[in-house]
């Protein structure tokens, strides 16, 4: 987790202090494996934390849930293998994680695009 201190600081602070949005990865390294991006997006599932990630195929959508550790190494496995972009959304800034191709990490803060959370939906089974 090294690599992705400041992301995942900030994905708890944001988390903690009921800012998160959504997270969205992006720049596939290899589009020929098919997987486009994947969306996080939080939801409260029996009064606990829960992540559903949406895995977006060309053809067709696959839907995981997460608890707040698992998603964390799912995403880093996701940024380091299949991944060259991240972008953080939350009510006081948008954090974009770079990947370069020598799996070097850079980060770069913008005004955040969202002035709201996004409503909640029904979870899907």
């Amino acid at each position: 987790m090294s690599n992705f201190k400041v992301f995942f600081e900030t994905l708890q602070e944001s988390l903690t202090k009921d800012e998160f949005v959504k997270l969205t990865l992006s720049k596939p390294i290899r589009k020929s494996e098919g997987l486009l991006n994947v969306y996080a997006r939080l939801f409260k599932v029996d009064g606990k934390d829960v992540f559903e990630l949406k895995y977006r195929f060309a053809e067709e959508n696959e839907f995981k849930q997460f608890s707040l550790d698992a998603v964390m190494s799912e995403v880093e496995s996701l940024l380091i293998n299949k991944f060259r972009t991240a972008c953080l959304f939350t009510l006081s800034e948008d954090l974009i994680v770079l990947v370069s191709k020598k799996k070097l990490v850079s980060y770069r803060d913008n005004a955040p695009s969202f002035k709201n959370q996004l409503p909640e939906i029904p979870m899907q089974s």
